[in-house]
């Protein structure tokens, strides 16, 4: 009985010597506390969707690889509040609310500044595993510019929020099929007038990469495109393309109704009504106006500019890179390669 007591004394002083003092840290281990807008985050996407909206720099999150920069907190706010109408609310207004809170990915990452890479182009999202959804250049965010917000945020979305469904139930593999031969993971870029891809039946040049990569532009860029974009390829596709785009957007369509219950036609419509709508939301909630410097900065159209300007110099390089890379997903490039060809840049 005595040495029981000793050996309990011993263990419990052990114990009592191997907790952590948190007082002497060299962690952080106090949280920050929520402002009115972590509040409403809290309200709109955690509880209503399970999604950590982050906007403030998370060092675990980031790519260290990268050299960026936060998202102004304004850009922040907006891009959330366009977020939730345009993007989250589309699809619950269409699929119901469990669809969106099954599928939703855990975290949005918003981050200010572009994600250069080392050929010199610029990745303007990226999506990990169906968990993380990282979006760049927030501090360009113009909410009256509708072209400019499915460019640089919305396509790229509804193209990774579709990865995310294919990897849940996959699509039927006679899509595969259609354009089986015509597939080039390291050669899809040097199509780049439209009637070099479109008459192969597809609908960007990036579709090209491979069958995966084709159903999944196609279905964000039947949602994203204007009727003129759209029409605009179908009518450079010709006959024969034209013939392989109606096949390959009616299994897509088939594919997101049968499986997923979603009228495409119908998302379509109220994506596009909802993202008009915006111009006439009041982005910001008053209680989040003094949390607002006056000082933060407003990066516009010059230095946007700046950025095509850097990119069309290191083309050559950029394209070289991509070839040499062909497995990986190159959406984010394209998108941004196809801006600058579209504006004829």
């Amino acid at each position: 009985m005595l040495l029981a007591g000793f050996l309990t004394a011993g263990m419990l002083s052990s114990c009592s010597e191997d907790a952590p003092d948190t007082s002497n840290s060299i962690f952080n281990t106090t949280s920050e506390a929520k402002n009115g807008f972590d509040k409403w985050l809290q309200k709109n996407y955690v509880n209503a969707y399970n999604i950590d909206y982050k906007y403030r720099m998370d060092d675990i999150e980031l790519d260290h690889s990268k050299n960026l920069t936060p998202a102004e907190l304004k850009k922040s706010m907006q891009l959330a509040k366009v977020i939730k109408h345009v993007w989250l609310e589309a699809y619950v207004e269409v699929a119901g609310v469990d669809f969106m809170r099954k599928h939703a990915p855990g975290i949005l990452l918003v981050l200010g500044s572009a994600s250069w890479n080392e050929e010199g182009t610029i990745t303007l999202g990226t999506a990990e595993g169906g968990l993380k959804i990282t979006l760049y250049m927030v501090n360009w965010l113009d909410p009256n510019n509708v072209a400019d917000m499915n460019h640089y945020f919305f396509k790229t979305m509804h193209h990774e929020f579709t990865h995310i469904l294919q990897q849940d139930i996959n699509y039927p593999q006679e899509y595969n099929l259609i354009s089986a031969s015509d597939y080039r993971p390291s050669g899809w870029n040097n199509r780049r007038a439209i009637t070099d891809y479109a008459t192969l039946g597809f609908i960007t040049s990036y579709a090209g990469h491979s069958a995966v990569e084709d159903i999944t532009e196609l279905t964000c860029c039947y949602v994203t495109f204007t009727d003129e974009q759209w029409n605009a390829v179908f009518t450079a596709a010709g006959d024969e393309g034209r013939a392989k785009l109606n096949r390959k957007v009616a299994i897509m369509k088939q594919y997101m109704k049968t499986v997923w219950k979603i009228d495409m036609d119908e998302l379509k419509q109220v994506v596009r009504r909802r993202m008009n709508e915006v111009k006439q939301m009041n982005l910001l909630e008053p209680s989040w106006m003094p949390l607002i410097s006056k000082q933060t900065p407003v990066i516009g159209n010059a230095a946007l500019q700046q950025l095509k300007n850097e990119l069309r110099l290191q083309w050559n390089d950029a394209l070289k890179n991509i070839e040499a890379h062909p497995h990986r997903c190159h959406v984010h490039d394209a998108n941004l390669i196809n801006i600058l060809q579209l504006n004829n840049e």
